[in-house]
């Protein structure tokens, strides 16, 4: 949910319209509720703000919306200006409960939902678990699953296009792990244990889910339109199973469960962060910061997400142009 600037002179964030929404529900509840507790000036504001009993996560959210708010839609000063006095040095340090987060809560409940969707006798809601499933294996974003690729030389390593990439004025990539090809884009790749016959349980899911990828994509579909339809039924799954309960399992869950999967299984941060395609200052504190982010990553080293995973090196930093390897079909 973070900014995107697309004209690098002008400075001006644009963002998606879901996340002005957020904002303006954010800043209305905001406002309310300080008011009721009299505050009155944007000073009074920022002490308020910091003496809530918040995790830093949430202020900092909180944060950004009022800066929205006060900067790009009211004019009232500079972004620079309105963080100094909205700043977080000197709030309270409140940790969350231990377990998981919100972002893996719904996890729980997976079992359930896919057992749903797949009695279901319908193409997309099968399709729909295989997905899921999948992208718990490949730690992807859903808009990176589209041109995601088998290499065709190396067994086992599946190359994916990293999405969200920034660059600053100089051209120096800041956000965004992998290798970059002639185009400009940025692939990152992972390898995956393969026993003597070399097949595994979580190669066979994920050569299953880009055949059933392939076949939507020879249909003449577009990834907005597949996921969407996913998306749905994910929806419709989780509240058959569920009903009201909450957080509700959404695509995107599916790469936090592969990142807690990598934890429990004692992979370090650094390398998650390059599984993930992460290499950004401001997600460092999150996945940690990627090492060599000046200069980019070489993201196969170490990352088998299979039990039992083990080193893999000799990656050299060629051109990728990634190509499907045909496979069982998922559908």
């Amino acid at each position: 949910m973070g900014d995107r600037v697309d004209d690098r002179t002008s400075g001006q964030p644009e963002r998606k319209a879901d996340t002005e929404r957020l904002y303006g529900r954010l800043v209305r509840r905001i406002l309310e509720r300080s008011t009721r507790e009299g505050v009155e000036t944007l000073g009074d504001l920022g002490v308020w703000l910091r003496d809530q009993a918040w995790s830093a996560s949430t202020l900092r959210l909180y944060r950004m919306a009022l800066l929205w708010y006060l900067v790009d839609v009211g004019q009232q000063g500079t972004r620079e200006e309105v963080g100094r006095v909205l700043g977080m040095d000197g709030a309270r340090k409140v940790r969350r409960k231990t377990g998981p987060g919100k972002r893996r809560k719904s996890e729980k409940g997976w079992a359930e939902v896919s057992e749903w969707l797949g009695g279901r006798n319908v193409r997309a809601a099968a399709d729909t678990a295989l997905w899921m499933s999948g992208a718990m294996r490949l730690g992807i974003r859903p808009v990176e699953w589209w041109d995601t690729a088998v290499d065709r030389e190396v067994p086992g390593r599946v190359w994916i296009p990293t999405s969200k990439v920034k660059r600053d004025a100089q051209g120096r990539r800041v956000r965004g792990a992998g290798q970059e090809d002639v185009t400009g884009r940025v692939w990152r790749c992972l390898d995956f244990a393969l026993d003597a016959d070399g097949c595994s349980a979580d190669w066979a899911v994920v050569v299953a889910m880009l055949a059933m990828r392939d076949g939507y994509r020879a249909e003449g579909d577009t990834a907005e339109a597949v996921l969407a339809c996913f998306a749905q039924w994910l929806r419709r799954g989780w509240d058959a199973v569920h009903g009201r309960k909450r957080p509700r399992i959404t695509l995107y869950t599916a790469r936090h469960v592969f990142a807690g999967r990598l934890k429990a299984e004692g992979m370090d941060r650094w390398r998650i962060a390059a599984a993930m395609g992460q290499m950004s200052e401001k997600s460092s504190k999150v996945y940690g910061r990627a090492q060599h982010s000046g200069g980019g990553l070489q993201p196969a080293n170490g990352l088998h997400p299979a039990n039992g995973f083990h080193p893999s090196h000799g990656l050299r930093p060629v051109v990728v142009n990634p190509v499907v390897k045909r496979g069982p079909s998922g559908r």
